[in-house]
């Protein structure tokens, strides 16, 4: 929980929307969770007994420090290296709700592509203030895998652009509370699902029921 907490405000602080976060929880022993069906992301979650391990780029794990005062700096430390390598992509995503329906609408640009690449578009709806049995409020926790948990494969030569909407349902949702995390993953190889560019919507904007 420590390295959790540290790693919140870490980002609150210094980052805000410019860093893009998803966590994933053990779908047989947390109540807040998405069930990602993925041994690894289970396995470097269970890491540590009570301590979340990080992995940036969803592959590059984050040797955690002893002293738990120094999990900020760490932590601090391996996002800038990551964030000062070349990016793949151009991604910008934005969400609009009403009383039924949920939309993200994602715009993807693809710069160099290395070969042999396999991008694959993932959004991960969220909702901030969710409570756990305890009473304790936990912010973007992940609600629902959009348009579904395998993730849409993306097709693109350099310059092209895609421009997607993937819709949910809203029924039973705080709209005021909704939000999104957007990424294209490499799914060319199963051991390290790695990140290629993300993008975070904070809050989704109001519309009438269409």
């Amino acid at each position: 929980m420590l390295a959790a907490r540290a790693l919140d405000s870490l980002i609150k602080v210094r980052y805000g929307d410019s860093l893009t976060v998803v966590e994933w929880h053990p779908y047989s022993f947390d109540n807040l969770n998405i069930n990602p069906d993925d041994s690894l992301r289970v396995a470097r979650y269970q890491h540590n007994p009570g301590q979340p391990s990080l992995a940036l780029d969803g592959y590059l794990e984050v040797v955690m420090p002893s002293d738990p005062a120094l999990y900020i700096s760490a932590f601090d430390d391996a996002i800038r290296n990551v964030k000062s390598d070349a990016s793949y992509f151009m991604l910008e995503a934005r969400g609009e709700a009403d009383s039924a329906t949920g939309r993200v609408v994602i715009t993807l640009a693809a710069d160099s592509i290395a070969s042999g690449t396999a991008p694959t578009l993932y959004c991960v709806v969220t909702e901030d203030s969710l409570t756990d049995a305890l009473g304790a409020a936990y912010f973007r926790v992940p609600t629902q895998l959009v348009p579904n948990r395998n993730g849409q494969p993306v097709s693109l030569a350099r310059g092209d652009t895609l421009v997607d909407t993937f819709e949910f349902s809203t029924a039973g949702r705080r709209l005021d509370m909704l939000g999104a995390a957007v990424f294209v993953e490499d799914a060319s190889g199963t051991a390290e699902h790695r990140v290629l560019q993300s993008a975070t919507i904070k809050r989704f904007t109001m519309t009438e029921e269409k």
